[in-house]
């Protein structure tokens, strides 16, 4: 008998996949019905999983990742199963191969099916929250003016007294600089708020609008919501999750009902506070805050300003000194206009040119009997001595971008070149070299941001340049 034990093995060996090619080509018609009920169930299953997580996703909640997966392998095995379906009904006989790929795919989803029990009572988790953004900012010019600003703001924002505070001031005095130094001081403050929140708010702003901006500053989707009460709820909630903030929004033009927008009223007991900068003390007021104004240069720091920034080799020509003092005075002692007509007025070296420069700056100034016009006047005379019209035309493109965006400079030559502002060369690298070269003049970075000043002037200029 021994002799006849390996062939007994080699016929079980050969049996084995017989038997089990035939029982798939039996029962491929059974299976395929087992295969459809095990569909219905995973589809059951995951319907009920979307619908929870759906009524557990409250604003600042997000899906467990587990949970994400589970639903996409879900959505994985039931398109195969489709794919199985649409091949059996082509087949007119029973077919082994159906029959074993829908055995298979039926172990797959009771096993899919079995995951659901490792899913704690929640399907959704608190993402990890940032306390907020360092914001990129420039040296604070005046060394008494503007920290005598900062440490006030500094004082009432840690203070108990006030819990909303409105810096007001023209535009182009420094209000933003002096509120990104304050968001920053803050984020290394950590035992008295646990977020800081920075919103720009947009100029042609409603409710509606400024419930945007700070709904995606939260990472928050309002999109799905088109009702103003309902949107305001979401915000609420929101914000209160974020505990003990700082709320700060820059460059208010008109002010609103907190509750309308979905604020949460500043108090004692949630220890929050809200921080607005305006150009409008009427705002400050309106939406009862305590008022900082943001003041103006003194007149020993607008020179001190003009020179740092035009260089003080100027004052080597002879009889200059008093034409460029009367440039400096014609700034108004407002940071920005100081510092772009400084930048503008590099390459005048003759005594004749300051002079021709003044009496340009002084006819473009004339008439500005307001703050938005003070500003735009200075910096129109700016804009013309550009004497670049590629650069000028670039100035005007970036007031397509909205406020506070960050502008890809590698983009931003894309769009020039496609407009036109920068003309068709013999290749796509010489183009690009021009679009440096450009936009260089401008910025030394790859990336810059749309400030609300910047484009509000370039704005402006497109206007008159129209």
């Amino acid at each position: 008998m021994e002799k006849f034990g390996p062939i007994v093995e080699l016929g079980k060996m050969i049996w084995a996949p017989i038997s089990e090619y035939y029982n798939y080509h039996k029962d491929a018609g059974e299976l395929m019905k087992n295969l459809k009920r095990k569909r219905e169930e995973l589809e059951c299953g995951r319907s009920e999983i979307e619908l929870k997580m759906e009524a557990e996703l409250f604003p600042s909640k997000r899906p467990k990742k587990e949970v994400q997966l589970w639903i996409q392998n879900a959505k994985t095995i039931d398109g195969e199963i489709e794919d199985i379906e649409q091949e059996a009904g082509r087949v007119k006989y029973s077919n082994a191969r159906i029959g074993k790929t829908a055995c298979k795919k039926i172990q797959e989803v009771e096993e899919l099916m079995n995951q659901r029990g490792g899913f704690s009572d929640s399907f959704v988790v608190d993402p990890p929250v940032s306390r907020g953004d360092v914001l990129p900012i420039t040296t604070i010019v005046g060394e008494s003016t503007a920290k005598r600003t900062l440490e006030k703001i500094w004082e009432h924002v840690l203070g108990e007294d006030f819990r909303k505070i409105g810096v007001y001031g023209m535009g182009g005095i420094g209000k933003t600089t002096v509120m990104k130094e304050i968001n920053n001081l803050l984020l290394k403050e950590t035992d008295k708020f646990d977020n800081v929140i920075w919103v720009t708010v947009s100029k042609a702003s409603n409710v509606f609008k400024l419930q945007n901006d700070i709904a995606r500053n939260l990472d928050l989707d309002l999109s799905k919501y088109e009702d103003v009460t309902l949107r305001a709820g979401k915000l609420n909630i929101a914000l209160e999750n974020r505990k003990r903030y700082v709320l700060i929004l820059d460059d208010m033009w008109e002010a609103f009902c907190l509750e309308d927008v979905g604020i949460p009223e500043p108090t004692p007991t949630n220890g929050c506070k809200l921080v607005l900068t305006t150009r409008s003390v009427e705002v400050c007021n309106m939406m009862s805050c305590e008022n900082i104004k943001m003041e103006l240069l003194s007149k020993e720091e607008s020179w001190n300003l003009f020179l740092e920034t035009l260089g003080r080799d100027v004052l080597n020509t002879p009889d200059l000194e008093a034409t460029v003092k009367e440039v400096v005075k014609e700034c108004a002692r407002l940071p920005l206009a100081i510092i772009t007509i400084a930048r503008s007025l590099k390459n005048v070296v003759h005594a004749s040119e300051w002079r021709n420069a003044l009496e340009d700056l002084r006819t473009s100034i004339n008439g500005s009997n307001n703050g938005a016009t003070t500003v735009f006047k200075r910096l129109q005379f700016s804009y013309k001595h550009l004497k670049d019209e590629k650069l000028q035309h670039c100035l005007l493109y970036c007031a397509l971008y909205p406020e506070d965006y960050q502008i890809d400079r590698d983009e931003l030559i894309e769009h020039l070149i496609d407009e036109g502002v920068i003309k068709r060369m013999k290749s796509r690298q010489v183009e690009f070299d021009k679009g440096y070269t450009t936009t260089r003049k401008k910025v030394n970075c790859n990336k810059f941001f749309c400030c609300n000043n910047f484009h509000f002037v370039a704005i402006n200029f497109y206007r008159n340049e129209s």
